[in-house]
């Protein structure tokens, strides 16, 4: 492997502008070759963050200069190009919700061990310093037992049937594109597989996507109650409470702040570090390096089962949406 581990970019949207730049800020990594299905816009990401090569998808895979994909396009074409970027000897780390199924899931995790090829998906809010520090406090038991997990995430942006979010074509609905921060976020937290899952899924009126779902999750030793919706903007949160207190992060996705009470809701700690260069996606990217200059295939932190296990809550929550859609 190359002195820098060289990324190639899928899609050029606004995520994957925030991606390459934190790209920039981590030392042992360069963006090489950015691609979209748009060749113009391809050449304007290319433009702005100074890269040396765009293209189309298979332009971008077929170069040398390339050891990792990170891929940010729509969900539906997420499976496709993961695919693709394993066959053509690329690890791959993919935005969330990284595939709409658990058989997808697995298929490509499968694959990637077969190619012996490393692949993450990109759920950058399990690297965050106030979710670390929060693991490491349950772990050390300072809040004690763990009894309850709550977390609620939400907006209410522009309505519109054709967008990414609403419309079924994209793969829309509250679950692939937020539902996923708080699934994985107090999945791992908890530490432990998920036993069941009761729900209330509501659709939207005009499209029949997943608008706002309700869930209470059953853990070994620990139950969950998970909210998320695209109708509405909710205070976000995502907090744990164990028998000696509790901890909360107030925002279920960038989570740049957390506190811990006591069990008789005393605020004991705040905690609130700063972002290299401000921004939060370093930290999946040095995981990235991380695994890669170990010659590991998954990451501890957000390994393939945990893509697989939101992946099955997303078959369990969506089948009788997916079935009107």
């Amino acid at each position: 492997m190359a002195e820098k581990i060289r990324f190639g970019i899928m899609g050029c949207g606004g995520i994957a502008n925030k991606y390459c730049e934190a790209v920039d800020i981590c030392e042992d990594t360069v963006t090489t070759a950015c691609a979209s299905k748009s060749a113009e816009r391809a050449a304007d990401f290319a433009k702005r963050h100074d890269i040396p090569f765009s293209g189309s998808y298979d332009a971008l895979l077929a170069r040398e200069d390339v050891d990792v994909v990170y891929i940010a396009t729509t969900h539906n074409f997420h499976a496709e190009l993961i695919r693709a970027s394993l066959l053509a000897g690329k690890h791959v780390i993919c935005e969330k919700a990284m595939v709409l199924t658990k058989a997808d899931a697995e298929s490509l995790f499968a694959l990637a061990k077969e190619r012996g090829l490393f692949l993450m998906e990109a759920m950058w809010s399990r690297f965050l310093p106030t979710v670390q520090w929060a693991k490491k406090h349950i772990l050390d038991g300072t809040i004690g037992t763990l009894q309850f997990a709550n977390a609620v995430i939400g907006f209410k942006g522009n309505y519109n049937p054709e967008s990414r979010l609403l419309n079924p074509a994209l793969a829309g609905g509250a679950m692939y594109d937020i539902g996923v921060y708080p699934l994985e976020i107090v999945s791992y937290l908890i530490g432990e597989p998920v036993k069941s899952v009761s729900f209330r899924a509501r659709p939207n009126k005009d499209t029949g996507v997943d608008e706002r779902v309700s869930m209470l999750i059953e853990f070994p030793s620990v139950d969950a109650a998970i909210q998320c919706m695209l109708s509405c903007s909710p205070r976000e949160f995502v907090s744990v409470t164990g028998d000696k207190g509790y901890i909360e992060i107030p925002t279920a996705s960038y989570g740049d702040t957390a506190f811990r009470y006591d069990e008789n809701r005393n605020l004991v700690e705040e905690w609130r570090p700063a972002y290299p260069g401000g921004n939060g996606f370093v930290y999946e990217i040095e995981e990235v390096v991380r695994c890669l200059r170990a010659g590991k295939l998954e990451s501890d932190v957000e390994p393939a089962s945990a893509t697989i296990e939101c992946a099955g809550i997303f078959d369990t929550v969506l089948a009788d949406i997916r079935k009107n859609l």
